[in-house]
């Protein structure tokens, strides 16, 4: 296992950005022409040329889909990058690179609809074949949902700080809404107005970014609850080829196939085998070190905060909201980074705490370079 990764390029990277605003629908895919065309038709950010300056050091075979995770949009608000400063290195560097926008508050199931229809669009946008999907916290299962829906759309799936196995924050939280929900008479309407709240900011962020995306705040807490991963991990292992393992160890010590297996049927109804390349990585950035923390980072205590809850139920290793094991899937890249769950897309606003977040994606996406990916 690494716990560290050295920087590729000791040039400055210039920023190289374009900006495409356009009307977006939504479309659930179920492999007809119409679901086709209704995905063709989702809002594409124009892939930017690379700097042949810095050369093809993370030109890719396919082009990389970054998928987001709870609260999160392409552009948080239409304001704030979620990948903040992410795209435009790998976009430097030779990648092709899209930025999803999925719902921000939904189960895994429908933000992978969403996903779905993005990742055709993509296909057909840049002739792929297939696409690498990046997905960060919650961004990782519904990554891992699209690969089992459509395994014929997904060349590699990479998860960043992702709870394959819930997280007990979730825990709480649900818990705590449902003893909410028990108060007589006034316990459904408070758990309805939270939830409402949620539905909007998720709405707001959706229609900030051109997509009005169906929101559901319970749904996505249910996903992300210990109970609810293991149900969804269930699910997906089902959908393996018999007798090839999953990306997901039988525990925290115990480690998982380096991809996955599926099958789909081509074009002329023949079923084909696709082999999906898996990786994970995470932060630890708790409990809290004044010495190594960067207290300008608003994140720092509040995620320090989070990772003292998850202390106290027993998870272990955490980046404040996803502990390391649950973290653990596919070839296990690194796990001993001083980042909170924040700093591993670099947020906020670029105040990380240990190795640069951008380097680290840019190192990985010269490596699905050299996986032929």
């Amino acid at each position: 296992m690494e716990h560290g990764e050295s920087h590729a390029c000791g040039q400055r990277t210039p920023v190289a950005r374009t900006q495409q605003q356009s009307r977006n629908s939504r479309g659930r895919l179920a492999g007809t022409a119409a679901a086709l065309a209704a995905a063709a038709m989702l809002a594409l950010p124009v892939p930017v040329a690379a700097a042949t300056a810095n050369g093809d050091y993370a030109k890719t075979r396919y082009p990389i889909v970054l998928v987001h995770g709870l609260t999160g949009a392409a552009k948080m608000a239409g304001v704030l990058d979620y990948w903040y400063g992410i795209p435009e290195m790998l976009r430097a560097h030779g990648a092709q690179v899209y930025v999803a926008t999925v719902p921000s508050f939904n189960s895994d199931a429908e933000r992978a609809l969403a996903l779905q229809a993005y990742v055709r669009a993509v296909k057909l946008e840049s002739g792929a074949d297939k696409v690498n999907l990046i997905g960060h916290s919650q961004g990782g299962p519904t990554s891992r949902v699209l690969a089992a829906m459509s395994p014929q759309d997904v060349a590699s799936v990479t998860t960043i700080g992702s709870p394959h196995r819930g997280s007990e924050v979730a825990d709480t939280v649900l818990d705590l809404i449902q003893g909410i929900g028990a108060i007589p008479i006034a316990g459904p309407v408070l758990v309805s107005l939270i939830q409402g709240v949620f539905d909007t900011v998720g709405w707001f962020n959706g229609i900030s970014n051109g997509q009005a995306l169906d929101q559901d705040a319970l749904a996505s807490l249910k996903s992300l609850t210990t109970r609810g991963a293991a149900e969804q991990n269930a699910r997906l292992d089902a959908t393996l080829v018999p007798g090839t393992k999953s990306a997901l160890g039988a525990d925290c010590d115990s480690a998982g196939a380096v991809s996955e297996q599926r099958q789909a049927r081509d074009a002329a109804g023949n079923l084909v085998t696709h082999t999906q390349a898996a990786y994970s990585w995470t932060g630890q950035g708790g409990p809290l070190s004044l010495l190594r923390s960067n207290l300008l980072d608003p994140s720092t205590v509040m995620m320090s905060t989070s990772a003292g809850l998850m202390a106290l139920k027993g998870a272990g290793a955490n980046d404040g909201l996803v502990s390391v094991c649950s973290s653990k899937w596919g070839r296990v890249l690194a796990t001993g980074y001083y980042w909170n769950h924040l700093d591993e897309v670099n947020q906020m606003a670029g105040l990380y705490q240990d190795a640069d977040p951008r380097t680290v994606i840019l190192n990985h996406a010269n490596r699905l370079r050299n996986d032929q990916l």
